[in-house]
């Protein structure tokens, strides 16, 4: 799992829609220092993203 995405070679952005409830979970997440220690959305999704896709590898 890539740990700075600043140092990524070839970085791609990715625009993902989700449920406004979504957002306010993990936003709720942050505002109370739990679980996600940058504080940022993008990180949390591209985190998450590489969890599932190591979960689903074979």
């Amino acid at each position: 799992m890539s740990k700075n995405p600043r140092l990524f070679t070839q970085p791609v952005r990715l625009i993902v829609s989700v449920e406004q409830e979504t957002v306010k979970r993990i936003d709720d997440l942050m505002e109370r220092h739990q679980h996600h220690q940058h504080r940022n959305r993008a990180e949390f999704v591209r985190q998450a993203i590489e969890r599932e896709l190591a979960r689903c590898k074979h």
